[in-house]
């Protein structure tokens, strides 16, 4: 992994050890001041000689030069200045970010003139024990009792409201307080097949019908969402208009993304008789704790929940994104840029766009649906009919990104780190990962199938991810909205290391990696390969979806190894699903409650060539429909304790001992923006 040993230093917290720090420089400078004026100014030379250091500070005025005494008052100062000094580095540079709020309105955007050169990183860093924090949102003043714990406030933005935070707690867009049962489709939409994004003719429904009573008359509907999960997946319809007729409301959806994700074929099918989640309508706002945003009248609704709203902080996310990473190309990459200590909070995300329409069409895991299929099987596209949504931080193109020692809270995008595209020998190490609508991190795209000279979202898609770390990770309270990806997830991917994260209370699973189905009647992929989930503490999933695997796995994946991972409580621990192959899952430790599923669960014959050795277990319930499975020395425990080998296999995996700060004292505090009913209900 380590290509470049300079660029993967990891020194102890607030201890840059990939170059001289100022608390370094000033230790040193005194110790100089002893020995004479002389030796001072030799050091001094040396420092600048080594090292180039400059300083942001949004408190500052304009127009500083970026030393400590006259600081820029903006990160894109300090990059614009960086951009002028860095094409023949010969020591790293350091951006040192200064405690405070830095507001974003579009996320920073950082191209192949930012990267470091000859070997050298750009470090943008937190100074000392300061916490710089990449704001995406806007404060909400001027609050108005409309009556009782309802208030409003003036809000100028043309956007959705998808989400708010009053004094940083996640609040609600105001829904049906119990899931409501549809009445089935209505209408009928035609696709002529010649459209951009179809693979051919058909028709969909064009709108779900409800009780009137049910769902009340709703104002301002092209606001309104719609939500349903299927076994292992999750559809949010975005609606274009109501329409009242006698006793029942239909919802008409917005098209043609509305023909997309209505079309799909095996789990991501339409229920349209069962329960569903109507949200973000005026005449829904009726208990604590929710919000409502009028765009017409450009007014926030929200229903206290007791706060005093004259002095609390309210903010609504406005970026869409926080930092995006883009090079041009597989032959111009960004490259040798670092991000530590940053907090990143409060960005926006619309959900996908097609035409105008907006929709979250879950295929599986981070793979949506973005084109139309007449029979709703997506694998004879070879997945070109997928893609996946940008991330808070989105990576492509690019070489070398280190990411560690930031927080990542509040979050609104359905992923927080995606290293999607044509990204190596990258870095997403020693996060701390709460209160997100999406996932933690993803590596890679479902378009990866196959590799050649083409553009992604289309035909041969040109970027593997090869040679990257995810590691050390802290990871609560993630898919909060996007219930159906995993904390981590991966797609067709190289020589990948996902060790030594803690992935706890995900909706769905903890970790997956791999995509093609054995019965998809494509050939499989020969691109991903000698990959490792190693070493990770996952467990208590499933939370709201099922069938799947706290460790999931996809398509074959030569040398690839999952082991010394401590997995607990989740109804399939490993789960190698449909031509899953060459694995080796060796040395794990499954702690499971009685009477829950299988720790092993290898369910068809498409699944073959792996090997199973050395795992310890409570209960050995497996399934094992797979072809040419080797497993070997299984150990089983029930009411005994695990032995000492298998003890330090549960100690070892997680957190290492230099990332062990990450850990609260205490468990983060549960964040939910559903009706409890909604997960009760899922498998009906």
């Amino acid at each position: 992994m380590r290509a470049n040993n300079r660029f993967f230093r990891i020194g102890k917290d607030n201890d840059d050890s990939m170059s001289p720090t100022l608390n370094q420089s000033k230790h040193k400078a005194s110790l100089c001041i002893k020995t004479g004026i002389s030796l001072v100014l030799s050091f001094l030379l040396v420092i600048d000689a080594l090292a180039i250091a400059y300083h942001v500070d949004p408190h500052a005025i304009k127009n500083g030069n970026g030393s400590l005494a006259s600081p820029f008052n903006s990160i894109q100062a300090a990059q614009r200045k960086v951009a002028k000094v860095n094409q023949n580095m010969t020591e790293d540079i350091v951006v040192y970010l200064h405690g405070g709020t830095y507001y974003l309105k579009r996320p920073l955007l950082f191209e192949e003139k930012d990267s470091g050169t000859n070997g050298y990183s750009i470090i943008y860093k937190a100074y000392e024990n300061d916490v710089p924090i990449l704001h995406g949102g806007e404060n909400v003043t001027g609050w108005q009792q409309v009556s009782g714990n309802l208030y409003k406030a003036p809000l100028k933005r043309s956007d959705k409201l998808r989400t708010l935070f009053v004094n940083g707690k996640r609040m609600r867009m105001a829904g049906t307080n119990e899931p409501v049962n549809g009445l089935g489709g209505w209408g009928t939409f035609e696709v002529k097949g010649n459209e951009s994004w179809a693979f051919g003719a058909g028709t969909s429904i064009d709108g779900i019908q409800f009780r009137t009573k049910d769902i009340g008359v709703l104002g301002n509907a092209e606001d309104v969402e719609i939500i349903q999960c299927n076994v292992f997946t999750e559809k949010i319809f975005c609606v274009r208009a109501a329409e009242h007729i006698g006793e029942t409301t239909i919802l008409k959806l917005q098209q043609p993304y509305g023909a997309i994700a209505t079309n799909l074929g095996w789990a991501g099918k339409i229920r349209h008789n069962k329960p569903f989640v109507v949200r973000n309508a005026y005449e829904l706002l009726d208990a604590p704790g929710e919000f409502y945003f009028n765009r017409p009248t450009q007014t926030l609704y929200y229903y206290s929940d007791g706060e005093d709203l004259s002095t609390a902080e309210v903010i609504a996310p406005l970026s869409d994104g926080l930092i995006q990473i883009k090079g041009t190309s597989t032959s111009s990459r960004v490259s040798n840029l670092s991000f530590e200590g940053i907090t990143f909070s409060y960005d926006h995300w619309q959900l996908m766009e097609l035409e105008g329409s907006h929709a979250f069409a879950g295929v599986q895991s981070l793979g949506l649906a973005i084109k139309y299929l007449p029979d709703g099987n997506w694998h004879p596209t070879e997945y070109n009919s997928t893609h996946v949504p940008r991330g808070t931080v989105h990576v492509e193109n690019a070489a070398r990104i280190r990411l560690t020692k930031n927080r990542f809270v509040g979050l609104s995008s359905a992923c927080a780190i995606n290293l999607v595209n044509d990204v190596h020998d990258s870095e997403v190490n020693g996060n701390f990962f709460h209160d997100l609508l999406g996932n933690a991190v993803n590596v890679g795209h479902p378009q990866h199938y196959k590799i050649g000279d083409g553009e992604l979202y289309g035909a041969d898609a040109e970027g593997l991810c090869i040679n990257n770390l995810i590691s050390n990770n802290y990871i609560r309270n993630v898919c909060l909205d996007f219930r159906q990806v995993e904390g981590i997830s991966a797609f067709f991917v190289a020589d990948l290391q996902i060790v030594h994260n803690d992935v706890a209370g995900t909706p769905y699973g903890a970790i997956a990696m791999g995509w093609w189905w054995g019965n998809s009647n494509i050939p499989p992929s020969n691109v991903a390969k000698n990959n490792a989930i190693s070493f990770n503490k996952a467990g208590d999933t499933h939370h709201a979806l099922d069938d799947g695997g706290i460790i999931y796995t996809l398509g074959e994946q030569p040398d690839t190894r999952i082991e010394g991972n401590y997995l607990y409580h989740g109804p399939r621990c490993i789960y190698p699903d449909d031509g899953s192959a060459y694995l080796t899952i060796k040395r794990n430790v499954v702690k499971n409650r009685p009477g829950n599923l299988i720790w092993l669960h290898l369910w068809v014959d498409h699944c073959h060539d792996n090997l199973v050795q050395d795992n310890y277990v409570k209960n050995n319930l497996v399934m094992d429909n797979g072809t040419n499975t080797s497993i070997q020395n299984t150990r089983s425990f029930i009411k005994e304790d695990f032995p000492e080998e298998a003890q330090q296999i549960i100690k070892e995996a997680g957190i290492q001992d230099e990332f062990k700060y990450l850990i609260p004292d205490h468990e983060p505090r549960k964040v939910t923006i559903y009706p409890k009913t909604f997960i009760d209900k899922r498998h009906e």
